[in-house]
């Protein structure tokens, strides 16, 4: 158990890091979408190893996992049509916003704040 936990940290912080690095961009939002799709199925393997043990707000983490991959995916479609380059950075910076309060919420969960 401790060893997911320990991944599900590295991978938050990867994905922390290539949303402030990557995310300005096409190509960008996609790996970040790719991190954020890798992090919530490690999400969800740790809330499936917790089980009903998993606070209530672990499902709030995870709701806010889906945000993030929504803004993302969003921001990529929005991204390819024409004159939307505005309206993809408005999602992308709505998911780097989402990303930054659902790290805290998993610091949060963890008993870390």
């Amino acid at each position: 158990m401790a060893t997911v936990i320990e991944i599900h940290y590295d991978v938050a912080f990867l994905l922390a890091l290539c949303a402030l690095i990557f995310s300005w961009n096409a190509m960008g939002r996609r790996v970040v979408n790719a991190v954020a799709a890798l992090q919530f199925v490690v999400g969800l393997v740790v809330a499936g190893m917790l089980g009903k043990d998993a606070p209530p707000v672990t499902w709030v983490h995870l709701l806010v996992a889906l945000l993030i991959l929504g803004s993302y995916g969003m921001a990529m479609a929005v991204g390819k049509r024409e004159g939307g380059a505005q309206r993809a950075l408005m999602f992308s910076i709505l998911g780097l916003v989402l990303i930054a309060c659902n790290f805290a919420l998993g610091l949060h969960v963890a008993g870390k704040i």
